[in-house]
């Protein structure tokens, strides 16, 4: 049987924790729901193809998450907002890195400190932002490990073919990036 998404699936972008314990069904199906919706907007924005042969392997590893938060920021973002992360990434050094983000790109961490001080202006991109800075505070390994587990037990592949089927029915909540912030 598959398994249904929460009626919350698309009520927020953020990724709940997932603790140590087993958790509820539902909360394990929405973790995926979120982390694909994520990923499909993103890829709209990015002019990528939204299959589910193409999504899974952009969330399933931590490593390929933060390529797509890096490619996504760098489509929304200004040249003068990525100096600023430069500046940021150039200040650390490596114990000054969160334990979470050691071992990763180092944008990722410069990326969410910028983010901080200066929120995206452009309202759909800073949702995604948010909704990614909510996945990428994971430990990688103990990512890859719930998402590894998730793809076993094929609910991520269930949530995706469920979000792709909802999200082109066209009830994406106006989740549409078009414009970098800052640009002239």
């Amino acid at each position: 049987m598959t398994p249904m998404l929460p009626d919350t699936a698309f009520d927020a972008l953020d990724v709940p924790q997932i603790g140590n314990q087993p958790e509820d069904v539902d909360r394990r199906i929405l973790f995926a729901a979120r982390l694909v919706q994520l990923g499909v907007l993103a890829c709209r924005r990015l002019d990528r193809p939204l299959k589910v042969t193409t999504l899974l392997p952009l969330v399933e590893r931590i490593e390929a998450l933060d390529a797509l938060v890096i490619d996504f920021a760098a489509a929304v973002l200004s040249a003068k907002a990525w100096q600023r992360i430069a500046a940021n990434l150039a200040g650390f050094g490596e114990r000054s890195i969160p334990r979470a983000y050691q071992g990763r790109d180092k944008r990722i961490p410069a990326l969410w400190l910028y983010l901080r001080e200066e929120p995206c202006e452009n309202p759909e991109a800073a949702r995604l932002l948010d909704g990614f800075a909510s996945a990428c505070r994971y430990d990688g390994a103990r990512y890859n490990a719930i998402l590894a587990n998730l793809a076993g037990e094929g609910v991520l592949e269930s949530a995706a073919v469920q979000v792709l089927e909802h999200l082109e029915g066209g009830s994406d909540n106006g989740s549409t990036v078009n414009e970098k912030e800052g640009s002239a």
